[in-house]
């Protein structure tokens, strides 16, 4: 099938792939003009790199400015071949592209900088914390690296327990705040004088991170203190827990795909059914996307026909 010079260009910018040599040059070019770029803005923070750098540093943000505007650009062209979203119109799928989490931190990754050229910091004093808002582009790292999509992945599937915890915690703070200032108002007026005052030690204390700032000084305060430690021991784990369990899965799926690849790349899956055999496709299975991995894992590994797979996955499923 051939592919217009637009579809190519999403397939440069959105799929990349060691196969194709343009493919592999955008990706190492935007990669390195990322790394460089965040490399300039932290050494800029150095007073002594700073004196030497601020002979060249307006042409280098000239030169990063270029680079991520024609880039937001040239996806925000793109966009429009989008496979995902087959019902929507050219111009939609763009609005969806600008939007997005990643459409958002590619336009924030250049709009600062412009600012930052284009006005003069003396009639604006200290301009350059523009640059710093910039550096918001170390996120399309996520592009190029399978590790930090895996931890997107990690959040978008888990976001509603997530959001489930951080609000037991948002409730266990407020609790906590509200004990301890039922107890430590009269004994530290100042430092456990409101509610809110008190939102800093409950949130120190749930995480478990314990500065020491400001501590409970009364019996009743000691007590319900050691409580809410022993709560946020228990809390503080659970976005970590929810995190790490998914993350193993996924580890274990990427390698099951990884093996699955390197076994069918000579052909399809053929199912055994009856007296003839016949190439059936996985996503035709009524399975979400993470019982498809398993049956062709099972297939791929340990050689069952495609109908014993599903036989066993659709038996744990039960």
């Amino acid at each position: 099938m051939n592919m217009t010079k637009r579809s190519l260009w999403y397939s440069y910018l959105n799929e990349p792939s060691t196969d194709n040599t343009w493919s592999m040059f955008v990706t190492i070019f935007l990669f390195l003009a990322i790394l460089l770029n965040i490399l300039e803005v932290v050494f800029g923070s150095v007073a002594e790199f700073a004196v030497h750098m601020d002979s060249w540093v307006l042409l280098a943000n000239y030169t990063f400015v270029t680079i991520f505007s024609l880039e937001y650009a040239a996806r925000l062209w793109v966009a429009a071949d989008s496979p995902h979203e087959q019902l929507i119109s050219e111009w939609g799928k763009r609005w969806l592209y600008i939007r997005s989490p990643m459409g958002l931190i590619d336009l924030f990754s250049f709009l600062p900088l412009v600012l930052w050229v284009i006005l003069p910091n003396e009639s604006l004093g200290d301009f350059r914390i523009l640059k710093l808002i910039a550096t918001v582009r170390i996120l399309k790292l996520t592009r190029y690296s399978a590790s930090l999509l895996m931890l997107a992945r990690v959040y978008r599937e888990n976001r509603n327990t997530l959001l489930a915890a951080g609000l037991v915690m948002m409730i266990l703070m407020f609790i906590a705040a509200t004990g301890i200032f039922i107890f430590e108002r009269a004994a530290q007026p100042i430092a456990f004088g409101s509610i809110p005052a008190c939102m800093w030690w409950a949130f120190v204390t749930l995480t478990t991170v314990g500065y020491g700032d400001i501590t409970p000084i009364t019996v009743g305060g000691k007590v319900f203190g050691a409580v809410v430690m022993v709560c946020g021991v228990g809390i503080a784990a659970m976005p970590a827990g929810i995190f790490a369990s998914s993350f193993v899965q996924l580890v274990r799926e990427q390698e099951h795909e990884r093996r699955r690849k390197r076994r069918m790349r000579a052909g399809k899956i053929v199912v055994e059914g009856g007296d003839n055999d016949s190439v059936e496709s996985l996503h035709n299975l009524d399975m979400s996307q993470s019982e498809q991995r398993e049956v062709a894992y099972l297939v791929a590994e340990y050689s069952l026909s495609l109908k014993q797979a599903v036989g066993v996955v659709m038996h744990y499923r039960r």
